[in-house]
């Protein structure tokens, strides 16, 4: 367990943080990756989304070097642990003490009706080659679950054209117009068991908040008046990124999936981009099939570990 003897402040954070916990967050990248895979924008987007007087803490070492930063995302029955502690300045103990504050935390968060209590999942990313971590969090309960491939494609040429179903339309997301239709179609697109779906809100301010989002990037395709599939992509500096990518069930294996994707690699082509990335869970495998089909490939691999915490009925 973390010892206090080690003389850290543990203490929220403030925007004012942001930076120094972007450079922790890709020291932790770059020693278990090998490349940066976090933004600033993508943080302070984060960070909008939580209370940080109550949701994140900070560990800073006495001569003032952020070694530690967690955070609890998350609601709708399903909450996210972020942690990072540095690789090689943390001390013993720290990921535990950080990861057993989110614990408290997503259980104070929990508002049930006293007569039906329920619980919640609780999950958090790691590396695989992070092995001290996966102890850690074996020893506070979680256990794995599944993982998770980032997948890319370099756009050395221009990508192939798409070829689209007969009748078939496309056209850019609407905002305000279309946000209630799109999210129904994603929940719907997405649907497996044991899936926590989001609340239309949290999945809005999440999509449609985020300090990249452009509608114009967002592809729906149509046959009819019916949506049979979308494509919700972002503009990073070094990359384009597929979020979202959902076709409808009665309208798969027709071609509609790699279509989009094609023309999303077309159109972030066009914006000079050469990678095009996404993110996809080892327990679809149809879409891991499809996106190799379309030449993208595993570049990394995340665990996810999971557990059950018990909620806290209302008195």
């Amino acid at each position: 367990m973390y010892n206090a003897a080690e003389n850290l402040t543990i203490r929220h954070p403030s925007l004012d943080d942001a930076q120094a916990t972007l450079d922790l967050m890709i020291a932790c990248d770059v020693a278990e990756y090998g490349e940066p895979d976090s933004s600033l924008e993508d943080l302070v987007d984060e960070w909008s989304d939580i209370d940080l007087d109550q949701d994140a803490w900070l560990a800073i070492a006495p001569h003032h070097q952020l070694v530690g930063y967690t955070a609890v995302f998350g609601g709708d029955q399903r909450f996210i642990f972020d942690s990072y502690v540095h690789p090689t300045q943390a001390p013993d103990g720290l990921t535990k003490h950080l990861l057993t504050l989110c614990q408290a935390r997503a259980c104070e968060q929990l508002e049930v009706d006293t007569d039906t209590p329920t619980s919640v999942t609780a999950s958090i990313i790691i590396s695989p080659v992070n092995l001290a971590d996966q102890q850690v969090a074996e020893e506070l309960g979680f256990k794995l679950h599944r993982y998770h491939f980032g997948m890319r494609i370099n756009l050395d040429a221009a990508p192939a054209i798409p070829i689209w179903p007969a009748g078939m339309t496309l056209r850019f997301a609407i905002p305000d117009q279309d946000d209630r239709a799109i999210y129904d179609f994603i929940q719907a697109a997405f649907d497996r068991p044991g899936r926590v779906v989001p609340s239309f809100e949290r999945w809005r301010d999440f999509m449609m908040g985020a300090h990249n989002f452009e509608s114009d990037l967002w592809f729906l395709a149509y046959q009819g008046t019916e949506l049979i599939g979308a494509a919700l992509c972002f503009d990073y500096s070094e990359y384009g990124w597929v979020r979202q990518l959902g076709v409808a069930h009665q309208w798969r294996r027709q071609g509609i999936g790699s279509a989009l994707l094609r023309h999303t690699f077309g159109v972030f082509y066009q914006r000079g981009h050469t990678m095009v990335r996404l993110g996809v869970e080892s327990d679809n495998p149809q879409a891991y099939q499809l996106y190799e089909n379309v030449g993208m490939k595993r570049a990394q691999q995340y665990a996810e570990y999971s557990k059950i915490l018990p909620a806290r009925s209302k008195a």
